[in-house]
């Protein structure tokens, strides 16, 4: 974003390498390295005390790494606090003055810089209008929703001409529907500025709709990095499958590996879906079908045939999850909605199952909680 025009320079990529965080006997950040491509939107998700805000202030200079290196642009940023590096944060409470209008809070950063008051207000509406705000630069805050102070925190971080824009948690205050609004916003915006994004969230539905990429970290760690249909489609460890959406686990050792198939031998008998991580025969393993995946028999003959009985239908709009007991484990089967009329009433038994392609089989670990 140039200072004499309205539209962002391209944003920077950002390479952590070997960074690691200790607070005291507290590894916060296990060493770890990422590659942030130029002008992408990047997500690290993951639940709270996982480490993503700690690498978020790692990268805008608030906190300097244990050990490791952040560079920005290529350059590395070691001794260079928030204002010496090419990026902007935007806080989960925002931030805003209250008493300063909403052009005062986007045009704040730039009489620092030396620009004419004149030119700050022409720049603030330039921002305004890029973010869906144009003609309020009047207003107060306190005037203005939820969605529209979102708006004026991006204008306002935008207006320093950041290369990366650090976002931590930015829409978790905000109600469903306005969340679900501001995430298209938030993608439009990104494409339109060409800044690289860096947004940190523990919501999942959140990274899967933005991002060009996602990191998942748990414990300090970084379990997977790949693109919204990677990480959901071929996770990587357990956490990853049982973090990003829903997935029935069915648990059992390895009794047969080649290269497209892995077959495990479990309470159902034996379940077959594509292998995953390393995987030895005779090793303990998880095997995960997301819950649309999941089908009634319906006299076709699937990979893995399982006798069910239905606890409960739910109903969420324009699909059904279908709740059931086999052999003492809960199952999910979600179907369109319309398509769940051939079950019956809970305590009906039916056969379920699924096509070994579209499960996914990987050494046995930890489970996301809840």
């Amino acid at each position: 974003m140039s200072a004499s025009g309205g539209t962002a320079a391209r944003g920077r990529p950002v390479e952590l390498v070997d960074v690691e965080m200790q607070f005291g006997d507290f590894l916060a950040v296990e060493r770890t390295s990422l590659d942030i491509r130029a002008g992408e939107f990047f997500s690290i998700l993951g639940p709270s005390g996982c480490g993503k805000t700690t690498i978020l202030r790692m990268i805008s200079g608030f906190i300097e790494p244990t050990a490791g290196r952040v560079l920005i642009g290529g350059e590395d940023m070691a001794g260079r606090g928030p204002n010496a590096r090419p990026t902007a944060l935007i806080f989960q409470n925002l931030a805003l003055f209250p008493l300063m209008s909403v052009a005062e809070n986007v045009a704040f950063g730039l009489e620092a810089r030396g620009m004419s008051k004149a030119r700050r207000r022409d720049r603030a509406e330039e921002l305004l209008a890029l973010v869906g705000l144009a003609g309020q630069g009047g207003k107060k805050p306190s005037e203005m929703s939820g969605g529209q102070r979102q708006r004026v925190a991006i204008a306002r971080a935008l207006a320093v001409e950041p290369a990366v824009l650090l976002l931590d948690e930015p829409l978790s205050a905000l109600d469903l529907k306005l969340r679900q609004h501001m995430r298209a916003e938030l993608k439009q915006i990104q494409r339109q500025t060409g800044v690289t994004f860096v947004f940190i969230t523990h919501d999942q539905g959140e990274a899967l709709m933005m991002s060009d990429r996602i990191a998942v970290m748990r414990r300090g760690r970084v379990e997977q990095i790949g693109t919204a249909d990677e990480i959901y489609a071929r996770p990587a460890t357990p956490f990853v499958a049982t973090f990003v959406g829903e997935n029935n686990v069915f648990r059992g050792k390895v009794t047969g590996l080649d290269a497209d198939t892995a077959e495990i031998a479990s309470p159902f008998g034996p379940l077959r879906g594509r292998p995953g991580g390393r995987l030895a025969v005779g090793d303990e393993a998880m095997l995960f079908v997301r819950p649309e995946r999941m089908r009634f028999a319906n006299g076709t003959i699937p990979d893995a045939a399982l006798p069910a009985e239905l606890l409960r239908r739910d109903l969420e709009g324009s699909f059904v999850t279908l709740m059931f007991a086999a052999g003492g484990e809960p199952i999910r089967v979600q179907l369109a909605n319309g398509e769940a009329d051939s079950a019956a009433e809970p305590g009906s038994r039916h056969t379920i199952g699924f096509a070994a392609a579209d499960a996914r089989v990987l050494p046995a670990g930890g489970l996301a909680e809840g």
